[in-house]
């Protein structure tokens, strides 16, 4: 059981902090002294925006779910954190009201829809957070209270969605009324609250979480070998290798030599500066253009510079990863669009093995104006260890940039399915569940998985037996299987494949992603969306001094430093940034998140794919249970059996490698070609009667040819309903009428229906709605007394079986009517009516006559 250590505070002694200057800010902060702060909440109203639905009025607190990891136990405990530690990188995640999501959601779909005046119409910081974010009185509360708790507010997002913070731990544990502890898992020293963080209930509907306030070791997910040579092929015993060169991936996957990303930023989020020689030498040997990245500290979201780059081999102990994957990013991004620019975001690793990438990918969507319009992101960590409040901080943040027209690619992660165990490292005993990166999980990323060349039984039909210019050797397109290899060069077990999977937190599944091999079960986000090689097989050629090997580079080796062979999702990632900026210079603007079109455009292009099956894998007795190709299962410690089981690829979408690789050519020729399924509403029925209605909506044919109906029947799912006759709406991009009349109906019964509409692209479902048709009613009219005198008062009896009120009308004779009341003027027959003209409810009654004599 866990045992807690209190730690206690002094209120009074609270050190006053210094005046906050914000960042792009319009508005500063109250300052709340300590004792008097729940008295000036309980007399605020919040204000527009994202405001409380009442007045503050409680001193409550509220406790907040799923922020305490599981290995922060009294197990792993090794002593309270000291109260004077800094405790920097902490972010308020804000929350949005029900309408301000419902807004949100809108404009994101109207923003990729072609046909809605908000198409392409991208949004600044500060437009969006006028639009979505908190107001100027619920901020003011919220950094009152911060600073209140002796911590203090170092940056507020233009986009009014996030508050970083930092403070000293006590300051922390007060604010939080919980402990700051410090604990060993697996051997690394991690940080965490020993319980729940509790506020004050009346902020609570402002906050969605709280990021920072345990260790979340965000890893990057590349690997690096160096060479004494770069010769086009290493082998041994039968097993060859070939790098993969610029010319060589621009051959392999159609890459257009008429686009170079001119006018197009690529953001890389990184915790390291790069060594520009690497890039010089590159260069060199490859004849490519691209410009050195400008390298930024986003000093304002609390970056920290992490010091130079290493220049050669740091020595024994000196980890050169997050150089090796600052280094490698921009190799494959800068080397497919070499007329872009790169702007490289880095922020130094975080205390206690953490890290906050958090704010670069801040400064890359909150900086007004926006810096970049594609973002490449290479880390991550499992989603079982992130949790739900690891998970939104990165959906809130990349739906904001979504709506600045900012594409963002992520990479799905090194460890396969099992991706809360090490990788490139012997796979544990005991392996965890099967869990997706966390950072991959929001809808409005594209995720990017890796794939194994399949040249292995006939390098000759793929490759040259000699290197042309840049080291270009690939023939053309070479199939492709999963990444996955489970033996390193020793043949000893390892963790090394394309990550991929569900999310358990981001759900439902999207809408848009659908088509075929999307698994119908419909759980949540799937991962990845598509794939680029990936694997140490076919690496990525490239020149890093900081890499060391045994042997000194021969005087021909190319790189005057070392050559290396990068390889990992890391490399696909930029792969893809680099890509978008060739799309995104193409069309004349940013085209934001890729991943409504790419499902789309599986379906109506597959041309644009390389699907990535058992068959082009070339694995035969392919089997989920035993790592390889097909599949990105993970070997047991010691046999590639006893592991943990992934996913199999499979015709169309799989967890592995997404919707496959990309013909980037057909991508980009195709792009702006692809179409949607018809916008469809259900509106009211009318001219609605016992046995027949008028069903209506609204159609927008897309530009397409569309055909329309209706379903409709007493059955409040529809099952079993009818249809009515098909109708076509025409092609064009504006709404038209949808009109259905129904027949042989029945009186007095509910009925529902919906418009449906369906073009190439697909079909497209309304509302579903009801209404109910009227009912009969008769009239029972007595027969009056005849004959009677000329001026005789006859009272007339009549009634409805509805119970509605009778009206008499005199069609023949010398008479008149008042009420019920008939009066005789005149010697003859009189003819008088019974009517009942209806209502909502009911149709009108038959009407009845009867005869009076008059004498």
């Amino acid at each position: 059981m866990l045992s807690f250590r209190v730690r206690r505070f002094s209120i009074a002694g609270a050190t006053r902090l210094p005046a906050f200057q914000p960042f792009v800010r319009r508005w500063r902060p109250r300052r709340v002294l300590p004792a008097l702060l729940l008295a000036a909440l309980a007399g605020a109203v919040f204000a527009q925006g994202n405001s409380a639905d009442s007045v503050l009025n409680s001193t409550g607190f509220r406790a907040l779910a799923n922020h305490v990891p599981s290995w922060a136990n009294e197990h792993n405990f090794v002593e309270i954190i000291p109260a004077g530690q800094r405790v920097g990188n902490l972010t308020l995640v804000l929350a949005r009201n029900q309408a301000q999501r419902q807004a949100l959601d809108r404009l994101i779909a109207d923003q990729q829809n072609p046909a809605s005046p908000e198409y392409h119409q991208w949004l600044t910081p500060l437009e969006f957070g006028e639009r979505f974010g908190l107001a100027d009185r619920d901020l003011d509360a919220l950094t009152g209270w911060l600073e209140a708790q002796g911590l203090h507010v170092d940056w507020v997002a233009p986009g009014r969605d996030f508050i970083g913070f930092s403070g000293p731990a006590e300051a922390v544990d007060r604010a939080f009324q919980t402990e700051l502890n410090a604990y060993l898992v697996n051997g690394k020293r991690k940080m965490s609250i020993a319980s729940a963080p509790r506020i004050p209930a009346e902020l609570a509907p402002l906050i969605r979480s709280i990021r920072g306030l345990y260790t979340l070791e965000d890893r990057p997910f590349s690997h690096a070998a160096a060479s004494a040579s770069p010769a086009l092929t290493v082998g041994s015993n039968g097993q060859y290798y070939y790098y993969i060169a610029p010319a060589d991936f621009a051959t392999i996957y159609n890459v257009p030599s008429d686009l170079n990303g001119s006018g197009v930023t690529v953001g890389i989020v990184a915790r390291s500066r790069t060594d520009f020689t690497d890039f010089d030498e590159f260069r060199q040997i490859t004849g490519t253009t691209f410009a050195n990245p400008t390298e930024v500290v986003p000093t304002a979201f609390g970056g920290v510079n992490p010091g130079n780059a290493y220049t050669s081999p740091p020595g024994a102990g000196v980890s050169i990863d997050d150089q090796l994957e600052a280094e490698l990013d921009v190799f494959r991004a800068a080397s497919i669009a070499q007329g872009a620019k790169v702007l490289l975001v880095v922020n130094k690793s975080e205390q206690d093995g953490g890290s906050d990438i958090g704010g670069d990918a801040q400064y890359l969507i909150q900086s007004d104006p926006v810096p970049a319009q594609v973002i490449n992101i290479s880390f991550g960590a499992c989603e079982s260890e992130a949790g739900p409040t690891g998970v939104s901080y990165w959906d809130n943040l990349f739906a904001h940039a979504q709506t600045e027209g900012i594409s963002v690619f992520v990479a799905s992660g090194d460890g396969g399915a099992a991706g809360c165990d090490s990788y490139f490292s012997t796979p544990p005993a005991n392996p965890a569940p099967i869990s997706p990166n966390y950072i991959c999980s929001s809808s409005h990323a594209t995720c990017l998985g890796g794939t194994e060349f399949n040249d292995a039984s006939d390098y000759s039909k793929y490759w040259k037996t000699s290197n042309g210019a840049g080291y270009l050797s690939a023939l053309g397109y070479i199939p492709e299987g999963a990444w996955n290899e489970p033996l390193n060069g020793n043949d000893q077990t390892q963790a090394a494949a394309s990550g991929g999977g569900v999310s358990q937190y981001v759900v439902p599944t999207p809408s848009w992603q659908s088509g075929k091999g999307v698994p119908s079960a419909r759980a949540g986000r799937y991962t990845p969306d598509i794939a680029f090689s990936a694997s140490g097989h076919d690496g990525y050629f490239g020149c890093m001094a900081a890499l060391a090997v045994d042997s000194t580079p021969p005087s021909n080796a190319g790189c005057q430093s070392y050559f290396a062979v990068f390889y990992g999702t890391s490399a696909a990632a930029p792969d893809m940034a680099g890509i978008t900026a060739l799309l995104d210079q193409k069309l004349g603007k940013a085209q934001g998140n890729l991943n409504l079109r790419l499902y789309a455009m599986a379906a109506s292009v597959p041309s644009a794919f390389h699907d990535v099956t058992v068959a082009t894998s070339g694995v035969t007795s392919c089997s989920v249970n035993t790592p390889s190709m097909c599949n990105n299962s993970i070997p047991g410690p010691s046999g590639l059996s006893g592991g943990q089981a992934g996913y199999l690829v499979q015709p169309g979408y799989d967890e592995v490698t997404g919707l496959g690789s990309l013909n980037v050519a057909n991508f980009i020729d195709n792009y702006v070609a692809i179409q949607h399924a018809p916008a469809v509403t259900t509106t009211v029925a009318t001219k609605i009667a016992a046995s027949t209605a008028t069903l209506t909506g609204t159609v927008n044919p897309e530009g397409q040819a569309t055909q329309y109906w209706f379903l409709y029947g007493t059955k409040s799912n529809l099952a079993g309903a009818k249809k009515t006759t098909v109708v076509n709406a025409g092609s064009g991009t504006g709404a038209v009428a949808g009109i259905g009349s129904i027949t042989g109906l029945t009186a007095g019964t509910t009925y529902y229906f919906r418009l449906e509409a369906s073009n190439a692209t697909g079909t497209s479902t309304g509302a579903i709605l009801k209404f109910t048709t009227k009912k009969l009613q008769t009239i029972s009219f007595t027969q009056p007394a005849s004959p009677v005198k000329v001026e005789a008062k006859v009272t007339l009896s009549a009634k409805s079986s509805s119970g509605l009120p009778i009206a008499f009308v005199v069609l023949h004779g010398d008479a008149k009517v008042s009420g019920s009341v008939l009066t005789t003027t005149g010697a003859g027959s009189v003819v008088v009516e019974a009517t009942q003209p209806g209502n909502a409810a009911y149709m009108a009654a038959p009407a009845v006559k009867h005869t009076i004599v008059v004498n």
